[in-house]
């Protein structure tokens, strides 16, 4: 493999793992936001039990992957 195809191949996976972080943070906001309209406070939950509950909503809103790639793109990674 030539130096840059593992450039390329390097650069294909940062992008990968930037629209799992960008689409993981967009769920936690989301999961918040949800906590917050039913009166809640976020404190009263843990990091743990929240990040939980946006990988259901992750898995209930699939377009958030659209969303985080084009994100993605748009800061140059891809």
């Amino acid at each position: 493999m030539t130096r840059a195809e593992r450039k390329a191949q390097q650069k294909a996976l940062q992008a990968r793992v930037a629209i799992r972080v960008f689409a993981q943070m967009a769920a936690k906001n989301a999961v918040k936001a949800s906590i917050r309209a039913q009166g809640f406070k976020v404190s009263h939950y843990s990091a743990r039990d929240i990040a939980l509950w946006a990988e259901v909503w992750i898995s209930d809103h699939p377009e958030v992957f659209a969303e985080a790639r084009a994100k993605v793109v748009k800061l140059g990674y891809c």
